[in-house]
């Protein structure tokens, strides 16, 4: 069952990206998406490998379900959440997106953690809401990082 929710999910958070307007261009989107990816690829093989804080499920559609989320949903729940917030004028339209994003990944990690595709040993979700808000941050500043660098007025003497 949670192997068909989160196949379900990642078809949705495509979906939406592909029909949303996007206030970003290609390559920001695609770099925003890397970068989110290759940091949550990383951060969760220490996790789970080295520090084996958590552990993941050893059944193979599970283990998927697991992957989907890593590789796809969250990253692409960031991508989403950069052209919205972009998109907003209004703080408090851009807090409620932002809160709205954090519980999204989180009630991810609940789903997660009721199906048993993981399992917390030295872990919590306080932790999940700490690691989940500074990947916000990164991918919010990376977005900045790249207006800035992409559009840097060139100073001839």
């Amino acid at each position: 069952m949670g192997f068909a929710l989160f196949f379900l999910l990642t078809y949705l958070i495509s979906s939406l990206f592909i029909v949303m307007k996007k206030k970003l261009n290609i390559f920001e989107n695609t770099f925003i998406f890397l970068l989110i990816l290759v940091i949550n690829i990383n951060f969760s093989w220490i996790l789970f490998e080295e520090l084996r804080f958590v552990t993941v499920a050893e059944e193979t559609l599970s283990y998927i379900a697991f992957l989907l989320n890593r590789s796809l949903i969250i990253p692409m729940i960031l991508v989403v959440y950069v052209n919205l917030f972009h998109t907003f004028k209004n703080k408090s339209r851009r807090i409620y997106l932002t809160i709205l994003s954090l519980g999204t990944m989180l009630l991810l990690v609940g789903v997660s953690i009721f199906f048993q595709i993981l399992t917390y040993v030295n872990w919590n979700i306080g932790y999940d809401a700490i690691y989940f808000a500074l990947l916000h941050l990164i991918a919010f500043y990376t977005y900045r990082f790249l207006i800035k660098f992409a559009y840097r007025e060139v100073n001839y003497l």
